[in-house]
């Protein structure tokens, strides 16, 4: 009788330690991706699957060897994204709209694609972009959703959204000192604070 209670009492143990650690790990990825978290819960509709495919994604992140920037393409880049912001003055919707594939651009150069080396898709690309800045990609991800009717100050929070990933992908690649392109930075993917490439005033 004695080890039959023992047994249950260790099976009982177990099963405690087991919820734990379970529930350690998804409190673990809810700070690690953030509203991420949830776009991945309100895709797959529960939370072991949710969390399944984020360590898939995590999994896929790992197997990406993400390349540098040549100083000069670092410079190309800054360069575009002064004319692209000098722009928006005249035409707020063009910049906008030229803001977005110059991000793009700066994605497929740096190297995110799938573990075996071909190009992903763009939403894909973005979901391993995601691994690295899963904040700033959900800004990114609802800026993407104004409207043509979109008022100054929306394609203004805008653009400013698509600037701040812009500036995270470009510093991974160009610096170097103790980053090891993971995105780890503040804890939240977002990286160190870095320099502004400044919006007019209203930064």
């Amino acid at each position: 009788m004695t080890w039959v209670i023992l047994t249950l009492v260790v099976v009982a143990a177990l099963v405690v330690a087991a919820f734990v650690i379970e529930q350690q790990r998804s409190a673990m990825l809810k700070r690690r991706f953030g509203p991420e978290y949830q776009r991945a819960l309100d895709e797959h509709g529960d939370r072991r699957g949710a969390e399944a495919a984020l360590r898939e994604r995590i999994k896929r992140r790992r197997s990406v060897e993400l390349l540098d920037l040549t100083p000069a393409s670092a410079d190309r880049y800054k360069a575009q994204w002064r004319a692209v912001q000098a722009g928006f003055v005249d035409d707020p919707k063009g910049s906008v709209t030229s803001a977005r594939t110059l991000v793009e651009q700066l994605i497929v150069e740096r190297g995110y694609r799938d573990g075996e080396g071909s190009e992903a898709g763009d939403g894909d690309r973005m979901e391993l972009v995601a691994i690295d800045h899963p904040h700033l990609v959900a800004y990114y991800r609802d800026a993407g959703r104004v409207g043509p009717d979109a008022s100054l100050d929306d394609l203004r929070a805008t653009f400013i959204h698509y600037r701040d990933l812009f500036e995270a992908v470009l510093a991974d690649g160009t610096d170097r000192s103790g980053h090891n392109g993971h995105g780890d930075g503040d804890g939240n993917g977002n990286g160190a604070r870095r320099p502004r490439i400044r919006f007019g005033a209203s930064r």
